[in-house]
């Protein structure tokens, strides 16, 4: 089993999402189609900007707790947002 990083943004309320999941694809379902009790459901569009793989659930888990860190944000905001064309 593979674990995937990812980082969600929605640019309409300028909002970044780090988790991590083994199904990405029922995750992006869930946060953008369907209707949840999610509180980060009212900020869709969410959209994909990043995402890695992981072997090991604890080296995924460290990966994440890194990106929503203050300088996994920081490093967000700079490094992957900016490849995005939201206009």
């Amino acid at each position: 089993m593979s674990y995937k990083i990812f980082v969600l943004y929605s640019y309409p309320n300028d909002k970044i999402f780090v988790g991590y999941t083994t199904s990405l694809t029922d995750y992006m379902i869930t946060m953008n189609v369907m209707e949840s009790d999610n509180p980060l459901y009212e900020f869709r569009p969410w959209t994909l900007v990043h995402m890695e793989l992981f072997i090991a659930e604890d080296e995924a888990m460290v990966r994440e707790g890194f990106l929503k860190q203050e300088i996994g944000q920081e490093y967000i905001r700079r490094e992957i947002i900016p490849m995005f064309d939201f206009r």
